[in-house]
């Protein structure tokens, strides 16, 4: 009898252990998909083209974005129509290089990414500007994959 409660005692240890694992390791894979994917995202805007961005952004009716410029989307609708005609009419290319401070942080099927930025904008007049920034997204998982539900771009008052 004592045997076979060390025997179910240590069976359930390593059961415990194999979840906690599987756990951590799912977590971490999770985490290094989110990674990889809030870089791809930022580099979807240098396209200038928004098909190739809004599969990325949640859609729902009632979901804010906030921009450099106006305050504030209501929703993905308006921040389409607002950024291609703010963003892309007026300029050949915008190239952003992220700051080594990317961060990630998952809470369930929520996570949230910060990083800082710069951006080189190039109008169609070919005039050159330069902006820092810093970028927010919270992301949900739906459906097997990570979409942005809120985002929040700006620029430090006074420049860089």
């Amino acid at each position: 009898m004592r045997r076979f409660l060390v025997l179910e005692l240590a069976t359930g240890l390593i059961a415990a252990l194999a979840v906690m694992t599987l756990s951590r390791t799912a977590a971490d894979s999770e985490e290094e998909a989110l990674r990889a994917l809030v870089p791809k995202v930022i580099a979807s805007w240098e396209t200038l083209d928004i098909s190739k961005i809004e599969p990325n952004y949640a859609a729902d009716a009632d979901f804010a974005y906030f921009d450099l410029a106006p305050m504030k989307y209501n929703n993905w609708a308006e921040y389409r129509v607002g950024a291609q005609k703010a963003l892309f009419e007026p300029n050949r290319s915008i190239k952003l290089r992220l700051n080594d401070d990317l961060g990630v942080h998952r809470r369930g099927s929520l996570a949230w990414a910060t990083v800082t930025f710069g951006a080189d904008i190039v109008s169609k007049q070919g005039a050159a500007s330069r902006l820092d920034g810093r970028w927010t997204m919270v992301l949900e998982k739906r459906a097997h994959r990570w979409i942005v539900v809120h985002e929040h771009v700006s620029a430090p008052l006074g420049g860089s």
